[in-house]
Parts: structure tokens; sequence; C-alpha cells
């Protein structure tokens, strides 16, 4: 991270905890010294796996420790949305690949009073996003395949997180992040990270916070 460049945000991605100890593991995740808590919501149609749910991000956003972040891995974003009316997150990111219509979707993100984001699955082009800057306030790039049991960070990505940077959006990177790539990840411009794996399967997860971060200064 170049001098006078903002601090390298970090969201700890539930889907890797032991979720019956949800509690102690946000705990956790908090005192470990993470910025976000982020819950995928996954409907087994838009990817193969329905890991997550809308109640795991309300249970989140009761815990109240941390500001709370939901990306939408599902058809229909917009019933999702309206699933989650009353449940107090701080942004929903949905998938560019999901709608015909994501200024709509964004749009109807923002006027709940949260910030939207538009997710980039791995093989999908960058779109245009110049059309979406009313409405968007971040990019969501995945940089593991979604369907993959243990998915490897693609360092061929790093190009795309770069190009988007360079568009003013900031960009948050989703997928196989950890202490050995944050480095590259935070040079080529990215303003987030999602951690999953690397944090919740670490015995000192405040060390491995601390590594993610000196190695992105």
């Amino acid at each position: 991270m170049s001098a006078g460049a903002a601090r390298l945000t970090i969201s700890a991605s539930i889907v890797s905890a032991e979720l019956l100890d949800l509690r102690e593991e946000l705990g956790r995740a908090r005192d470990a010294g993470v910025d976000r808590i982020h819950v995928d919501i996954e409907d087994g149609a838009f990817v193969p796996v329905m890991n997550l749910g809308t109640r795991l991000a309300e249970s989140a956003v009761q815990w109240g420790g941390l500001p709370v972040d939901v990306h939408l891995m599902v058809e229909h974003p917009e019933e999702v949305i309206r699933m989650l009316d009353g449940v107090a997150v701080d942004s929903i990111a949905i998938h560019a690949e999901s709608t015909r219509y994501p200024r709509r979707v964004l749009g109807i993100i923002r006027s709940t009073g949260r910030r939207a984001g538009l997710a980039l699955n791995p093989a999908s082009p960058l779109p245009e996003l110049a059309a979406l800057d009313p409405y968007l306030d971040y990019v969501l790039l995945l940089t593991t395949e979604p369907e993959d049991i243990v998915p490897a960070f693609l360092g061929a990505r790093l190009a795309a997180i770069e190009q988007l940077s360079t568009g003013g959006i900031p960009v948050v990177v989703d997928g196989g992040v950890d202490p050995g790539n944050a480095g590259a990840v935070a040079a080529a411009g990215a303003a987030g990270v999602v951690v999953g794996r690397a944090l919740f399967g670490s015995t000192d997860m405040a060390a491995t916070v601390t590594a993610i971060r000196a190695a992105a200064e």
C-alpha cells in the first residue's frame, strides 16, 4: 500500500467459521481486529451450494459487534433484499451476472439506506461502470471460483483489481486472500479484502490480521 493510502479493510467471512460456535467465532474475529463481518447468502442455484441464509445475517446483526456486509449469490436478488427488510446490514452486494437490470437493483439497495455493491465472478468480463456510478458504492471482485470446494487464489485477477481501482470505485477482493498474497492485492489497488479460511482456520487470528495488514503496507 502506497504512502498516504487508506488502510486496507478486512472483512471476516463467516462461511468459514464454526457455525455451532458462531457467537464465539464472531467475538474472536472482532478481538483480532477485523473491520467487518461478511455474510454470503446462497440459493443453491446461482451457485451450487447453500451454506448460509438470511437468518445468519440477522444473527450477526443482532450480535452487534461489527458492521455486517451481505453478498447475495442468488438468482433473484430483489427477493432476498426484501427478505432483509428490517435487518440492519451495512451493505449488500449483488452479482452482475444475476440480473439484467443492475441499476434498478442497486437503486433498491441504496433506497434502504445501505451501501450497494456489484460482485463479479472470475470468468466475467469487467463491465463499464460509468452508468452505475450514481448507484454504486463498491465492487466486490471474486478471486476464487465459487464452485470450487477448496478454492485457490487466482493471481490473474490482479490485473482486474488494478483496472477497476483506477476508475475511482473502491474494490473489495473476495476469495483466497491470506498473508502471502495480501501485499499483491493491496498493491493492485484493493480498498478491502474478505478473508475466510485464513482467519477462521488460524490458531492465532490476531497474528493473521496483523500479518495481512503488514503485507498490505
